[in-house]
């Protein structure tokens, strides 16, 4: 795996039947603005990215569970300042990122061994890093600026499948994430259960009062 573990270990590290079937619901309309939700392993694809952008996200939340698995020969997690940094200078928005502490464990046959690093963040829609946190639980707090001058007006700010900048292990990473996308993809269009409760799920957001 080539992307921050957890979400790709305990789940598909791709998005899932609603993402292919009702890709907008990254975007929540709220009292306070639209919020932008990338959960765990999908902020690192371009899709998730594209739709806060097009779809002028106020402000975005990233609630992750990705371990550390570095002791145990796989990747590290990196820290939510690389994820968050590159979302408030790309979108122009304020970004917490949010991320499990704690031991990461699976019993053999397939064992895992890990540890949820933390290293949560919050940063501003300047850039600004307002809280880098540790590894041990505590509570972030920050004033943020929800300033509509500061949002990005570019039409796109990544192509492809991945994004290139975050994705970790390089151009092998980048092509394992393409591949895994595609293998997901065709999951779901071979899957008529999953796709059927995907477009129920559609309609009925769709739907919903505004």
């Amino acid at each position: 795996m080539r992307r921050p573990g957890g979400c790709g270990n305990k789940f598909p590290p791709v998005p899932r039947h609603i993402s292919f079937a009702a890709p907008w619901v990254h975007v929540i309309e709220t009292a306070i603005g639209k919020i932008g939700v990338g959960i765990c392993a999908e902020s690192y694809y371009c899709f998730a990215a594209s739709q806060m952008l097009k779809q002028s996200a106020d402000f975005i939340v990233m609630p992750h569970a990705s371990p550390d698995m570095s002791e145990n020969g796989g990747l590290a997690s990196p820290p939510g300042t690389h994820l968050a940094l590159w979302y408030a200078s790309k979108l122009g928005v304020p970004v917490a990122m949010v991320n499990k502490v704690g031991r990461s464990y699976k019993p053999p046959p397939n064992e895992i061994k890990g540890r949820f690093p933390g290293l949560s963040a919050i940063v501003d829609s300047d850039g600004s890093v307002l809280q880098s946190m540790g590894d041990t639980e505590a509570i972030g707090i920050a004033d943020v600026v929800l300033d509509p001058r500061r949002k990005s007006s570019v039409s796109q700010v990544c192509t492809g499948v991945g994004i290139a900048e975050l994705t970790i292990g390089g151009s092998e990473g980048a092509a394992a994430v393409a591949d895994e996308y595609a293998r997901a993809q065709k999951s779901y269009e071979n899957n008529l259960v999953r796709k059927a409760k995907a477009r129920a799920i559609s309609g009925s957001q769709s739907s919903a009062p505004k």
